[in-house]
């Protein structure tokens, strides 16, 4: 009877797994074409730039721009992102801070989080350290999910690109004013 027992609750947590790991796989995929690529980032783009603010409007076709001319900006993520706001004419001077926190909270209210927002997250894609980001648009509000145009980091000899992070632990904000 015993070893009934566990080869049931055996097979119900294979099951289990196989099922999360499933639609884990299955939510990623959804956003993504065949190639790997965003679906429909152009329009996404157009969408997010329209609802933008002036200043994250200016933000977001800064780092479109960039990224369409492959421009390198070799360092880090925050050397990235810091090259977009100050080649969109907005300076240290010219930016507030809504969420100063750290990186273990308290985090943001992510209906705070408005296109052109320069984010801090835990990038749960890569390691879960510190990175960040230009914010996009939601992909998934509820699964936290949105498209940021980032810089890989490390000092690599490669452009910026748009991707899509779990955005569920943010805990710094900068934004344009």
């Amino acid at each position: 009877m015993n070893l009934i027992l566990k080869y049931l609750i055996l097979v119900l947590v294979t099951q289990s797994c196989a099922t999360l790991k499933k639609s884990k796989t299955e939510d990623t995929v959804s956003d993504l074409d065949s190639q790997g690529k965003i679906r429909d980032l152009e329009k996404i783009l157009r969408s997010a730039e329209e609802k933008a603010s002036p200043e994250g409007k200016t933000i977001l076709s800064t780092g479109r721009t960039m990224v369409e001319k492959n421009k390198i900006v070799r360092g880090s993520c925050w050397d990235y992102a810091n090259a977009v706001y100050n080649n969109s004419g907005f300076k240290a001077n010219q930016r507030i801070t809504p969420l100063k926190s750290k990186i273990k909270g308290p985090y943001a209210d992510l209906s705070s989080i408005q296109p052109g927002d320069w984010l801090y997250f835990i990038n749960y894609s890569f390691k879960e350290i510190d990175h960040s980001g230009i914010f996009v648009e939601w992909t998934d509000v509820e699964k936290k999910r949105a498209i940021l145009l980032s810089y890989v980091g490390g000092r690599k000899k490669k452009p910026g690109s748009y991707k899509i992070y779990d955005l569920k632990h943010v805990y710094y904000i900068i934004r344009a004013k």
